[in-house]
């Protein structure tokens, strides 16, 4: 059977064709249900599919998002984008998600790609200190968002890091640590700097408190959080409490720990960030900083088709929440079950 137009499938739903364009999209706001339920049904019993290169001819959209981020690897991002998407595709919209590994010339080039494609909007996670906004968006047309890191300027979608790192530091104080070190992640990172801010600066003003040099910048790996451990570890003055900017890099730090001959909250808190779902899950498990990712990625989306439709948008900060686990909190490890032989 030849493929049928949209023209032929209104003319046999009895319904001009923007109307069926608008059922086929879900548009509830305009179009009845019961119209939009009987145009789609009627589109899959014909086989109708509907020309990408069409519809952006007529309408000048191709209701195609991007979106950007660090790694596909990635956890958070994996929920983030996730998040993403769904509301996207809620909204009509279909969303195209790209990696830059953050490398500054992958992602202009990633986002001329996009651009080039007509994109109706780009949703950025992946912005780095002092290369927030791309110099293709500054004075462009195209509507864009942030979501996890915040652009100067644009409207964001964050979480509070500040307030979830000053509530890790309030957590070793309240647990009467007086030796305290953090892992720092990246230099270059807003959210890593964010959480170290908050963190400090509680510290800052206690007199009984040592905060110890921090450790290596460097990544959010399992990797780079061992490093880091192992050398903050061998210094003079042992720390007894270690907040580490994400759960990998606090994962690593936990093996670092161990291999010391050192035991995970009780000889070492530990505290990490991002609530990963292995957090609960492992040998000792890890208290650690929670945010509503797939919130966040949710009113990205929603922010961002928002401005695509030429409506306002706004900007949001997530408050975070501190999920005390045995690996920080001795009444947690107190209350555990004691392993079976």
């Amino acid at each position: 059977m030849a493929q049928i137009s949209m023209k032929q499938l209104a003319d046999m739903a009895g319904l001009d064709a923007s109307t069926v364009s608008r059922a086929l999209r879900g548009d509830t706001k305009r179009v009845a249900a019961a119209t939009i339920e009987r145009v789609q049904r009627l589109a899959k019993e014909l086989g109708y599919v509907a020309d990408p290169v069409a519809a952006t001819l007529r309408s000048g959209r191709s209701r195609m998002l991007g979106v950007l981020v660090y790694s596909l690897t990635d956890i958070v991002m994996g929920h983030l984008v996730t998040a993403i998407d769904e509301a996207s595709q809620e909204l009509g919209y279909l969303s195209i998600v790209v990696a830059t590994q953050g490398s500054s010339e992958a992602r202009l080039r990633v986002i001329d790609q996009l651009l080039g494609r007509r994109v109706d909007g780009l949703i950025l996670c992946e912005s780095q200190v002092g290369d927030d906004i791309p110099p293709q968006l500054r004075a462009g047309d195209v509507p864009y968002v942030f979501a996890m890191r915040a652009g100067a300027g644009a409207v964001s979608v964050t979480a509070d890091d500040e307030a979830g790192g000053a509530l890790v530091a309030d957590h070793f104080l309240e647990e009467g640590h007086d030796t305290i070190a953090v892992v720092p992640g990246p230099r270059h990172i807003r959210t890593a700097i964010d959480r170290i801010s908050g963190f400090t600066s509680v510290l800052a003003g206690q007199r009984n408190v040592k905060l110890l040099p921090p450790g290596v910048h460097a990544g959010f790996g399992v990797d780079n959080g061992y490093q880091s451990t192992v050398k903050l570890l061998r210094r003079r003055g042992r720390p007894s409490a270690i907040f580490c900017v994400n759960d990998h890099a606090a994962i690593g730090a936990g093996r670092a720990i161990v291999e010391a001959g050192l035991r995970i909250g009780s000889d070492v808190a530990l505290v990490g960030y991002n609530d990963i779902p292995q957090a609960a899950y492992l040998e000792t498990p890890l208290s650690s900083v929670r945010t509503d990712v797939r919130l966040m990625g949710r009113t990205a989306a929603q922010q961002l088709i928002a401005l695509v439709d030429g409506g306002e948008a706004s900007s949001s900060r997530l408050t975070p929440t501190l999920i005390k686990r045995s690996s920080s909190d001795l009444r947690a490890a107190a209350a555990r079950p004691a392993r079976q032989a």
